[in-house]
């Protein structure tokens, strides 16, 4: 996948750049595909590790309304101290190849390439089953239900109920159901898209809860609103709630 400086037509592939440097790959596509995911179905993320490739990616849309949304909001983004520099990729995706039948005309043209002496590229893909995966979770993440005030955290088998707790709104929220592998820096990315963010908390104790700080209960109540319920992984929808005072 190439890009270019010059303006370039409106399409499902966006190129990335800027990014941190001092990450893993799994954990730079993990967070990519969490920052990205709710603007809509994702075929695939790209990134290396390459010295030709160090801070850029490549995150591929299923449809060229979600990648131009994301763009036009994520472009300047600050991610992990940086602001990430979003266009659109000038060459279509094996992905996007996938879908509109011109998959093996291109594999052709790559292979002739390679013939000649040019460097093959290996295509980091995600598996059938992770974007099966990411496809459900977006349709949940669609169909969630509205918050409700008043109901128990857990269910009569011990549980956690996907209801938030009720208590008073205050500035902290208390988010629970997180997957084991959920850290402070993917709940910083995620809250901290919201006005008036301060802080995460992690219980060490206990994992799969987090205390979230905002400056006042107006922002943090508009921060539990659009996330209540958005899955950091495909079977882990989080539980948001006031935190008891």
């Amino acid at each position: 996948m190439e890009t270019e400086s010059a303006d370039i037509p409106p399409n499902q592939t966006l190129y990335v750049n800027n990014l941190y440097e001092k990450i893993s790959k799994k954990k730079l596509i993990e967070q990519l595909l969490l920052l990205f995911s709710k603007y809509g179905p994702i075929l695939e993320i790209v990134g290396s590790k390459s010295l030709k490739m160090r801070g850029q990616a490549f995150i591929v849309f299923k449809d060229i309304t979600s990648a131009s949304n994301a763009l036009r909001e994520m472009n300047g983004f600050n991610f992990l101290d940086r602001p990430m520099k979003i266009q659109y990729c000038k060459s279509k995706s094996d992905a996007v190849s996938k879908l509109d039948g011109t998959y093996m005309e291109k594999k052709r043209e790559r292979e002739e390439n390679d013939k000649k002496g040019s460097n093959k590229k290996q295509d980091r893909k995600l598996t059938g089953q992770q974007q099966q995966q990411q496809q459900q979770q977006q349709q949940q993440q669609q169909k969630r239900p509205a918050p409700t005030s008043t109901t128990s955290p857990t269910t009569s088998n011990g549980t956690v109920s996907l209801q938030p707790r009720d208590d008073p709104p205050n500035k902290t929220l208390f988010v629970e159901n997180l997957p084991d592998k959920c850290d402070s820096m993917m709940l910083s990315m995620l809250f901290s898209q919201f006005q008036g963010f301060k802080e995460v908390h992690m219980v060490e104790s206990k994992k799969g809860i987090a205390f979230i700080e905002f400056e006042d209960e107006i922002k943090s109540g508009f921060a539990m609103t659009n996330l209540q319920h958005f899955k950091v992984t495909p079977d882990k929808p989080m539980v948001v709630s006031f935190a008891a005072q």
